[in-house]
């Protein structure tokens, strides 16, 4: 081992005269451990909301989507067989979606609530795009879209039995609707309302069942129906949107998949991907996660300059030692070594506790969810967490890198000390 490591090092230890010294040292190793250990236990929450938010989005939005570009009624079954087979795409599906309204029935057959929402008409049975949508289900199944329901209603004064379509709607919705599980509702187009003449298009079906994603957006709007159902309400008006939907296996090769598809789909549709439809979302994520290391960073760089105080102090205790090395023929880059060696100790032995302390406090709250939340107010009930072995590297870069900083200064001032000078007066 260099002289200079082992000079430095030692330095370190508390004489008794230099007690005071090395109690400060030891508070700029505890706010460097303070300072990684909040960084990291922060950065693994924030990646752990940011993946659980993802997730959800893409339980109800596919990772790429193709339309027509002028949004008319087209086949997607041709186009469907050429595109199924890219490499990286694992299910394709037709779907249909439009806004409508949602209106409620009372018991006397009158209309009660009205709410907007958006029908998605999609393939129920053995859909391998919704298999996300299926472990959000409080309550029925998907295939109860593709059976028709015996159900009582009152038309007109009358009482009569009817067979209706199911649909599956969001939780939220169900609340400000007022109904329940059987319970029928009235489906209408507005686009039809726009028209001078004939009737508005509408549709009666069957609640069979609701989802609880924790998006509210989603929980209050989405209608989901079969296929068939859906063209059926829909017909052949032109401001409701028709197309594919793709689940891929690497979500994050999107971008490279949909221009694939753009070359083979042509120019009369439009590709649309996840990273470029949210992309607002996630950069407002990202940009928040990146203010997060910022601002907890300060606290590393508060525990450096006490890293600075420390070690100026040290080389005003030690000037007739550096006096002392320099005559007996140590060189200038040694002297500044050995302080340049007891900032970067206070840095690695710092950071090597509060890293290694912010993992394992991690871990624990995402296995042991020590960290409840109501799950009235939140998407989530506990908080969540991922642990990214990048931004524990990145935590431990950045304090290291500001404790050597640190030491720049006191080993630069070291360095320039004159060994006559000192010698002669002291």
């Amino acid at each position: 081992m260099r002289f200079e490591y082992l000079i430095g090092i030692r330095y370190l230890r508390a004489r008794r005269r230099e007690r005071f010294v090395s109690m400060i040292a030891l508070i700029s190793l505890a706010g460097v451990m303070i300072g990684t250990f909040a960084l990291t236990v922060a950065l693994s929450v924030m990646s752990g909301f940011q993946e659980d938010l993802r997730n959800r989005l893409l339980s109800f939005t596919p990772e790429i989507t193709i339309e027509r570009a002028d949004g008319g009624v087209w086949d997607p079954a041709e186009l469907q067989r050429k595109i199924s087979g890219i490499k990286g795409i694992t299910a394709s599906a037709p779907y249909v979606s439009s806004q409508v309204l949602v209106v409620s029935s009372t018991p006397s057959g009158t209309p009660g609530y009205v709410e907007g929402g958006i029908l998605r008409g999609v393939v129920a049975r053995n859909n391998p795009v919704l298999t996300e949508l299926q472990r959000t289900l409080e309550r029925g199944d998907l295939e109860s879209l593709d059976t028709e329901h015996r159900l009582t209603i009152v038309d007109q004064g009358q009482k009569r039995d009817v067979d209706l379509p199911g649909a599956i709607i969001g939780k939220s919705l169900a609340m400000e609707l007022g109904i329940a599980i059987g319970d029928p509702i009235i489906l209408i187009s507005p686009a039809s309302l726009s028209g001078a003449m004939g009737a508005p298009r509408l549709k009666r079906f069957i609640v069979t069942g609701y989802f609880r994603s924790g998006w509210f957006e989603f929980d209050s709007a989405l209608v989901f129906v079969a296929l068939k159902n859906g063209r059926a309400l829909l017909a052949d008006e032109p401001q409701f949107q028709t197309g594919l939907e793709f689940r891929l296996a690497n979500m994050f090769d999107a971008p490279a998949i949909a221009k694939q598809i753009e070359q083979i789909a042509g120019p009369e549709f439009k590709v649309s991907e996840w990273t470029h439809t949210n992309a607002a979302l996630f950069s407002a994520l990202q940009l928040e996660k990146f203010v997060y290391f910022l601002v907890l960073l300060l606290i590393v760089l508060v525990a450096a300059f006490n890293i600075i105080a420390t070690l100026v102090m040290v080389v005003m205790e030690r000037r007739k030692e550096i006096a002392i090395l320099r005559a007996m023929g140590a060189r200038a880059g040694s002297i500044a070594a050995i302080f340049l060696c007891e900032g970067a100790a206070l840095g690695i032995v710092g950071t090597l506790l509060g890293v290694g302390s912010g993992f394992a406090a991690s871990w624990a709250i995402g296995a042991y969810h020590l960290i409840h939340l109501p799950p009235d107010l939140f998407m989530v009930s506990a908080v969540p967490v991922r642990l990214y072995p990048a931004n524990f590297l990145a935590v431990a870069a950045a304090a290291i890198a500001l404790c050597l900083a640190a030491a720049l200064y006191p080993a630069l001032h070291a360095r320039s000390l004159s060994p006559v000078e000192v010698i002669r007066y002291e």
